[in-house]
């Protein structure tokens, strides 16, 4: 055998090496159709265009996600598994979450535990943690430009998020992200209660704008006690927007009265 034809022949392993490898790459990059419906009903969920109590069923997402059985029956799992679908045996089918007064107390409740942990846990030492938040921050501002609430809240959600992972604890990380999807809904729906009054919602929007850039220098700064005033406001937010449009029209009022928690007390 020639040199050439050795050469060849000896390429050729690696060769078929690099293209199995680009293959399994490119199949690892590519959404499954599982995923990319999943992806699409959260979003429809967190948007509202799935109402809350809306039933989701295997024949709808076969009907209108082009899915075959198997994937369908995927899909809703996973939905179930994060909270934003439930099961109801006694109505034979799927739901999505409801949002009454008691879920959204619960949201708002576990919002304010999820940053009370964050202040008081964010590592100042991560060494790529500030340049994330401002490049997240900047892309938050062009959602607000743009008043696309799913883009807020998606751009809002990693902002709190790489904090959190900042800490370094997968329990924690969970328990936010999973709180974080239901804040998202929750805020969804304020902002579109609050379009009656768009000077009230551009007002918003500048104080959220704000409030990050604040949160961003605290942590510039390593200002633990200033993290600590922040986080729990910020996350207060929601309740008293919640609080002043549901004042003077005839439904019960929201009460609730939650207190950042020092997790460094000491009895």
């Amino acid at each position: 055998m020639s040199r050439s034809s050795k050469a060849e022949a000896a390429g050729k392993p690696a060769k078929a090496a690099k293209e199995t490898r680009s293959a399994e790459d490119t199949l690892r990059a590519k959404p499954s159709q599982t995923d990319a419906a999943l992806d699409l009903m959260r979003s429809k969920i967190i948007d509202l265009t799935l109402e809350p109590g809306s039933r989701i069923d295997e024949p709808l997402l076969i009907k209108e996600f082009k899915l075959g059985r198997t994937p369908a029956r995927e899909a809703i799992n996973r939905l179930v598994a994060e909270g934003l679908v439930n099961i109801v045996p006694n109505r034979g089918g799927t739901y999505v979450r409801g949002l009454d007064f008691r879920e959204i107390g619960e949201v708002v409740a576990a919002q304010q535990l999820a940053e009370s942990i964050l202040a008081q846990l964010c590592r100042f030492e991560d060494p790529t943690l500030l340049v994330d938040l401002e490049a997240i921050q900047q892309r938050y501002v062009r959602e607000v430009e743009q008043r696309t609430y799913l883009g807020i809240t998606s751009v809002n959600e990693e902002f709190h998020l790489r904090m959190h992972r900042s800490i370094g604890n997968s329990f924690f990380f969970e328990f936010a992200q999973s709180t974080h999807r239901h804040v998202r809904r929750l805020l969804v729906l304020i902002y579109k209660m609050e379009e009656a009054e768009q000077n009230v919602l551009d007002d918003q929007f500048e104080m959220n704008l704000d409030e990050h850039r604040q949160i961003i220098e605290a942590i510039r700064k390593r200002d633990r006690a200033r993290l600590k005033e922040l986080l729990p406001a910020h996350a207060q937010q929601a309740q008293q927007r919640l609080l002043r449009l549901l004042s003077g029209k005839a439904i019960g009022p929201l009460s609730l009265d939650l207190r950042p928690l020092d997790l460094t007390a000491r009895t």
